[in-house]
């Protein structure tokens, strides 16, 4: 698991790490007169629309055993539902309606599952030259996540932009959408905070910048 993800790591402190973090960047940007562009991102329902398809592809990419695999993928081609209404059955006995998305919440895999499918993500955004660096020749701080919880780092508004278009191209590929509307981005020049208009997604609804 990346060590960008504070949810389902061992040694994670969990809201503890990323506090610290946020505080440390903060007090550097501030006291060095840095540039810093920073955006929160939230996914639309991410449990409830995580494509079985990609959980699957996520066992082979991290090789996990293949008994497992094929166990998982036998229980959630079982995945199903019926519908009723006040009492009475609204289909046909065998008209089981098939669950093709989602994972379940509050048992130990899921939690653990949802965030292996993430995780690819974060070998994308390390992998790329943008972030914010805390001091010369240091490791630069790409994006921290919290579960489906990402915050992004860069230190131009261009860097966050490139962040923001890997991090787009990802979800789009595994068929995830955002929810741009708990979606927001800060800007700060030479340590100050910067007016913005946010993010121009070259769509009806934009990312706007954090009040």
């Amino acid at each position: 698991m990346s060590r960008a993800q504070h949810v389902c790591r061992g040694g994670g402190r969990g809201t503890k790490e990323l506090l610290l973090i946020d505080a440390v960047i903060g007090k550097v940007v501030k006291r060095n007169r840095l540039n810093l562009s920073a955006a929160w991102i939230d996914y639309k329902k991410a449990f409830d629309s995580v494509p079985h398809t990609w959980l699957k592809r996520v066992l082979e990419l991290y090789k996990v055993n293949c008994t497992i695999r094929d166990f998982l993928g036998q229980c959630m081609g079982q995945w199903s539902t019926i519908l009723y209404h006040l009492g009475e059955r609204m289909t046909a006995a065998e008209n089981y309606i098939r669950i093709r998305r989602g994972i379940f919440q509050g048992d130990c895999l899921s939690p653990i599952w949802f965030c292996l499918s993430l995780n690819p993500l974060s070998t994308l955004l390390e992998g790329s030259e943008s972030g914010f660096q805390l001091r010369k020749g240091g490791t630069k701080v790409t994006h921290l996540f919290y579960l489906d919880d990402l915050k992004l780092f860069a230190s131009s508004r261009s860097h966050l932009m490139e962040l923001f278009n890997i991090t787009c191209d990802f979800s789009n590929s595994i068929r995830m959408e955002l929810g741009t509307d708990k979606c927001a981005v800060h800007h700060v020049e030479r340590g100050r905070v910067a007016k913005s208009e946010g993010i121009d997604l070259s769509m009806p609804i934009n990312i706007k910048t954090l009040s």
